[in-house]
């Protein structure tokens, strides 16, 4: 990577702008316009040559393309040259057979272990798949609740971890490789000090641990040191879900959907089917109500609104594509301000009481919120 050019254009000259003549054609225009940089806006003739060559960077300085017969010469050039590496002798290895194979294990064969993930404080059943103690493959448990036979991203990658080249695999110390014995030569005179201290200005921080055993651990840890906090922090947490939780049952709750039975669906800036420690069941639930068949003749319906500055803007009259899970499945589409969300949902309500025909709700919601 050392001879690769840097991703910034420092060599590109720099548009100028002017100023007034933005400001004036802002002032004659009328009705919502969008723009991505204040060159886009000023639309030189400089911005739009820049546009011209920006994919790929200076094309159309480009020489002729390569032709026909030089592009054989090449292909036929690597392809000697490939087979010519395949004739290096391989140096001889010697395969070791186990001295003690443990039970079960047949080489070539897989075994499959029922576990559990942890993402955010909420578990995840999970199946392993392993090649001679190898973990290889993860996906759900189709008995565990909450999968039910089904995995999200981060479990399917979460095997990739165990073969990371930059995890580490000694202890290391100010870059060097140490030893867990000169760890505990180095803390054991601090936690000395800190059980004379009962722990006062100890702080052990964690995710968060719902773990019986972690938790028991750490509670032991703490009854050595009563002085010591123990904090735990989510860089994506659900503070404000259980902010709302407690305004609206006076105490921490998670609430559960049960989308196997809903007809229609609220979905208020929300992306439940691919966000959340639920996402997975909640995926599953939903798909099933979508399926006309063995006897089931009606859909569920769904019903989205999103913030007007949740999502990149675009040039006026395009349609804007959502990358959500959640956003490309909505019969009808909302784009409203925050201050009119409770409005918004109180019309929801107020029409779903009134009448279940989906074009009425629609018009009557389209009209109350604009």
């Amino acid at each position: 990577m050392l001879g690769v050019s840097p991703m910034n254009h420092s060599h590109r000259k720099t548009i100028p702008l002017d100023l007034a003549a933005i400001r004036d054609r802002l002032d004659t225009t009328r009705g919502p316009h969008y723009w991505r940089s204040l060159e886009e806006l000023a639309a030189t003739d400089e911005f739009r040559e820049f546009l011209h060559r920006e994919f790929p960077e200076q094309a159309a300085d480009w020489p002729d393309p390569v032709s026909r017969r030089r592009f054989l010469q090449l292909m036929g050039a690597s392809l000697a040259l490939t087979g010519l590496n395949a004739c290096t002798r391989q140096p001889a290895e010697k395969i070791v057979p186990y001295v003690r194979a443990p039970e079960g294990l047949v080489p070539g064969k897989p075994l499959f272990f029922a576990t559990a993930m942890p993402l955010g404080g909420f578990a995840h059943g999970v199946v392993v798949e392993s090649h001679e103690g190898r973990p290889t493959k993860i996906e759900g448990n189709p008995k565990h609740p909450a999968s039910l036979g089904a995995a999200h991203a981060f479990t399917q990658a979460s095997v990739l971890t165990l073969y990371d080249p930059d995890r580490s695999q000694v202890v290391i110390n100010v870059r060097r490789i140490s030893t867990w014995g000169t760890v505990f030569a180095a803390t054991s005179p601090q936690l000395e000090t800190q059980r004379l201290r009962k722990g006062q200005g100890l702080r052990v921080l964690t995710d968060t641990i719902t773990s019986p055993t972690m938790a028991y651990q750490l509670r032991g840890l703490l009854d050595v040191f009563p002085e010591a906090k123990w904090h735990q922090y989510e860089p994506v947490n659900r503070d404000y879900l259980y902010a709302g939780a407690r305004r609206a049952f006076g105490e921490n709750v998670t609430t559960q959907y049960r989308f196997d039975q809903a007809q229609i669906i609220l979905a208020l800036d929300a992306d439940y089917l691919a966000c959340g420690p639920a996402s997975v069941r909640y995926a599953h639930d939903f798909a099933a109500r979508r399926r006309v068949r063995d006897g089931q003749t009606a859909m569920n319906r769904l019903w989205r609104s999103r913030r007007l500055d949740a999502s990149p803007t675009v040039a006026p009259g395009r349609r804007q594509r959502s990358s959500e899970a959640t956003g490309s499945q909505p019969g009808h589409r909302w784009r409203a301000a925050t201050a009119s969300r409770a409005r918004l949902s109180s019309c929801h309500e107020s029409c779903l009481g009134q009448c279940r025909h989906h074009g009425v709700l629609y018009r009557s919601c389209r009209g109350e919120v604009g």
